[in-house]
Order: C-alpha cells, then structure tokens, then sequence
C-alpha cells in the first residue's frame, strides 16, 4: 500500500485519539447536570483518561514489541470503542471512571502502536515530516470534534459517546491495512530472551540510550505540562477577566489552530533547517509568547492573537516530537521507547492543569501561571538542544 494512503490512515487514528480525549471536557457541563457529579468529580474523571492512556502507552507500547504492533493497535481500538460505548450507560462516577480509564489505556495502546507502523512503512528521508503531519491530526481531532459536538449536544452527552464508540469500532479493522513490522526487527537478531517485556523496557536505557531517553522524557513531559495547562485554564482565566463566554471558549481553538498551523510550519523549515534545530527554536520562542500570556487579557484581539502564537510555537513544535521519538529508539523497541515517552507526556498532561488549579485556588495571579508555564517551556527546549548535540556526537 502507498505511503501516503498509510500515513492518512494513521492520521485519522491520531484525530480520532485527539477527539475522544477530550470529549469527556466538551460534554462536562450535561454530565455534572444530569449525574449531578461535583468539582472534584469532574476533575477525576477528567484525569481519569489521561492516567489511563499514560499506563496503556507504557505498557502495550512493550507488549506491541513482544508479540507485534499491528494485534496491539487493532485490538486496542476495538476495546477503546467498547469502552466507550460503555460509558454512555454509566448511571455514576465510578463506573463512569472506570470506563475512561479503559478507554485511555486504550487508546494509549494504540498510539505507540500505530506510530512505529506508520513509520517504519516510509522512506527514510520522508518519515520525520510524514509522522509530524500524521501528529496535526491531534490537535484537529479536539477543534473538529469540538465543533461538532457543540452542535449535536442538544442531543445529549450519552449520545455523544455511543457516536464516538461506533466510529472508534468502525475504524478499528483500517489498522489490519499496516504491514507488519515486528518480524523484521527480529530477523535481525531480536528474539528469544532478549524480547521479554521486562528486557524490552530495560533496552530503552541500554547502550548510550539512557540519558536522550531522560532528556526527552522530561521535555514532553513539559510541553504537554504546558500545552494542557492553556487547554484547561484559558478559557477559565479569559472568562474571569471579563472577556466573555464566547471568547473564552475560542481561546482554547486559537490555541490547537495555531499547533496545526505551527506543525504544517515546522515541516517544511525542518527540511531546510534540520528538525531538532527547528523544534528547539519553536520551543524558546514558545517559552516567551506563554510566559507573556498574562499580559494579553487586555481585550479579545490581543488575547486571540497571543493565544495563536503561543499554540503556534509550543503545541506546533511539540508535535514533531514523535518523529523524534522514532529516531532515538531502534525498530526492535520502538513501540515500547514511543509508549515510554507517551507515558511521560501524558503525566505532564495531568499534572499541568492540576498544578494550575492548586496556584489559582492559592489566589496566585493568572499572570504567574504562565510564567511558571513558560519556564517549562524553556526546560523542554534545554532538554531538546541536548538531545540533538547527543546526536551529532554518535
């Protein structure tokens, strides 16, 4: 099959990812109003996906890399489907939880699942640019999935997620359309012993891998701290600083419009410049445009266009980390060095928001909680500029 009919394949999954992620946030209102779940409810419920998908990216990125990607990515999708169709018949906040916890395993599964087939079915000199493009469709999925949500709730939320579980289902089986690529990392040796699970995560900080694995752990760790933090907190902060329900709920767009503007950017600079030379600029402009956030609640204009640049540089750049993460790790346990720096992200996801809320419910300025998310975007971009000089030494 063509490279580019793959790469749209894995693009629809990663948007498909990207949506029901967030779903849960576009539907809260009718959930706490219907189930009458409280402030700290939601708020479990919301981390509930994010804690799942970081444990499912962890360990069924392994598991791919022991028994194959292509099982893994497919079985995944088919148990994130079922997931969710299970929570539109939650009548509580447990089984509710519960339910988004397996759907975010899932999930988690089936993105370090489909990264290393999507790439390891293109050409080398296309494979950095083609797995950025495939990643535009996470922020694309929350803004589509968003609008159109939006516009179905009059139907109410159960029926939002028995819609999102169909269409999961549906696109399951397009993951049978990827070749295998297991069993070419094996017949260069790996196999046997050296494929346990416990062996496969214990590779990732074997020969001279351990410190680019660290610095890129930490690095997404940070921008996805960031990246969610503005997600969750913007349209809050816009609201309270009396700009408007209707914009405050398009700052939280602006931001995922300017990640998919920003990716589209980085891909044609990163062939001219080089990718990690590209991302580490993004991220230390990223880590100004944040920190100077607080200053732009001035008025609509000025909080949409500082909210554009800001997502354009940190969720933007972020996005071409997978491509990074395909190139630390060899084939034999890409899946599982992938699903490890999935899992990273996914924990700055939820941290990111909750350490906003705990500043904020302090009486902390809205102005520090960006600063503070601006000096994480500047970690992220000393982590990255290591990386790359570790990577010219080998």
């Amino acid at each position: 099959m063509r490279a580019s009919t793959l790469t749209a394949i894995a693009f629809a999954l990663v948007m498909l990812d990207g949506y029901d992620m967030l779903l849960v946030s576009f539907v809260a209102p009718l959930v706490a109003e219907d189930l009458r779940f409280d402030a700290r409810e939601l708020g479990t419920l919301f981390a509930s996906g994010l804690a799942g998908s970081m444990l499912g990216s962890m360990v069924f990125g392994a598991v791919a890399d022991r028994f194959g990607r292509r099982p893994v990515l497919v079985g995944s999708m088919v148990a994130a489907g079922l997931a969710t169709l299970a929570c539109s018949q939650a009548a509580g906040s447990q089984a509710f939880v519960l339910m988004r916890f397996v759907s975010g395993m899932a999930l988690g599964g089936a993105l370090a699942a489909v990264i290393p087939l999507a790439a390891e079915s293109l050409p080398q000199e296309r494979r950095s640019a083609r797995v950025t493009a495939m990643f535009v469709g996470y922020p694309l999925g929350a803004v589509i999935g968003g609008a159109i949500t939006t516009a179905l709730l009059h139907f109410g939320w159960r029926n939002q997620f028995i819609g999102a579980g169909i269409l999961t289902l549906m696109t399951a089986p397009a993951g049978l359309m990827f070749r295998e690529t297991l069993a070419t990392a094996h017949a260069h040796g790996h196999t046997g012993r050296e494929t346990g699970l416990r062996r496969i995560l214990l590779q990732l900080f074997a020969n001279g891998r351990a410190v680019p694995t660290l610095l890129a752990a930490v690095g997404i760790f940070c921008l996805l701290f960031v990246a969610y933090l503005l997600n969750s907190w913007m349209p809050m902060l816009s609201k309270t600083a009396g700009l408007g329900t209707r914009i405050a709920a398009l700052s939280a767009v602006v931001v995922n419009l300017g990640g998919v503007a920003g990716a589209l950017l980085s891909i044609r600079l990163a062939r001219r410049f080089g990718l990690l030379r590209v991302m580490v600029t993004m991220f230390a402009l990223g880590s100004v445009a944040v920190a100077a956030l607080g200053a732009a609640f001035v008025s609509p204009l000025v909080l949409l266009i500082a909210a554009f640049v800001a997502g354009g540089l940190v969720i933007g750049g972020q996005l071409n980390c997978p491509a990074v993460f395909v190139r630390l790790y060899p084939e034999s346990m890409r899946a599982a060095g992938v699903g490890l720096q999935l899992a990273a992200g996914r924990f700055g996801s939820i941290v990111g928001p909750l350490a906003a809320g705990q500043l904020l419910a302090a009486r902390a300025e809205g102005a520090l909680v960006f600063q503070i998310a601006g000096a994480a975007c500047a970690v992220a971009t000393v982590c990255y500029a290591l990386v790359g000089a570790l990577g010219s030494k080998q």
